[in-house]
């Protein structure tokens, strides 16, 4: 497999409470035998920084898991659902050295089919700083 990729990021933080982040990417796979395609991620990202107290952050995540919409020419051979992916996690500082981030997360559309039941995740996050 031969793939390009191309993609763009932006941050901006309007000031020290709020940032706003996103991406967008493409890749172009060449399959021998199977012929050329199109893969697509990108996302929103919001982020609360010191909520409650110092060194908490609340984050918020909206976009799409990497897909793919064309292959070999023909985009109808597949679904070409857009598997959604929404976040949100808080992250909350214990002390200095010790951070815990629950979180949850809601797959739409695994697989990129519609026909898939919706996933939710739940995560535990304990970060150690030495």
């Amino acid at each position: 497999m031969i793939t390009n990729g191309y993609g763009v990021q932006f941050n901006w933080q309007p000031s020290a409470r709020f940032s706003i982040s996103g991406w967008f990417s493409t890749f172009y796979p060449r399959l021998i035998g199977e012929g050329d395609g199109n893969i697509l991620t990108y996302a929103l990202t919001f982020a609360l920084p010191d909520l409650g107290q110092r060194g908490n952050l609340l984050g918020l995540v909206v976009g799409a898991e990497p897909y793919l919409t064309e292959m070999g020419g023909d985009p109808q051979d597949f679904a070409v659902d857009v598997p959604l992916h929404i976040e949100a996690f808080y992250r909350h500082r214990l002390n200095d050295n010790i951070f815990i981030t629950p979180g949850v997360i809601w797959l739409t559309a695994p697989n990129q089919s519609n026909d898939n039941p919706d996933a939710i995740i739940a995560t535990l996050r304990t970060t150690f700083l030495f």
